[in-house]
């Protein structure tokens, strides 16, 4: 199940690109596992964590996006921002434009914003506290054009294959 879903990011992740960079460090994979801050479960504990989890206590359980809110905008640096703030733990993401407009979202129950992936992804998988260290990690390759890819591929770029990434 973790499996699928973190290869469904990735997927959707690299679609929206276009050439490969190969410079994005630390790659996908690596990032994702620094994000998440502890090994990645297997089936059978995501399937015995799942039914114990509480609300409120193992992830957030907003039903609103929490005010008053302190973030800004910089037109400089638009791109998607996890609310890593105790009120909101991750559940609270932020859109940023090009023209400096904040724009919210809240993820459903048991998902966190995945600052890598730029999606709502399973409590499990995000560590709220490392988002900020990935702020800049796919937001950079945004809004650059047609011919960035936004995670590269690092199993394809591990077997140094010709089509070093998925295009739309």
């Amino acid at each position: 199940m973790q499996a699928s879903l973190i290869v469904f990011a990735v997927v959707i992740g690299v679609a929206v690109g276009g050439a490969v960079n190969g410079d994005q460090q630390p790659k996908v994979w690596d990032a994702l596992a620094k994000l998440r801050g502890k090994g990645a479960l297997t089936a059978e504990q995501i399937q015995a964590l799942l039914p114990n989890s509480v609300a409120g206590k193992d992830y957030p359980n907003l039903a609103v996006i929490p005010s008053p809110r302190s973030i800004q905008c910089n037109p400089a640096k638009p791109g998607f921002y996890a609310d890593a703030s105790a009120a909101s733990k991750c559940q609270v993401f932020d859109r940023c434009d090009v023209n400096g407009l904040l724009t919210s979202y809240l993820c459903p129950n048991a998902t966190l914003f995945n600052q890598v992936t730029l999606i709502c992804d399973y409590f499990f998988n995000v560590d709220c506290s490392q988002s900020a260290s990935f702020a800049d990690y796919s937001n950079l390759r945004l809004y650059q054009g047609k011919d960035v890819v936004l995670l590269d591929d690092q199993l394809v770029l591990a077997d140094q294959a010709p089509n070093r990434g998925l295009r739309v």
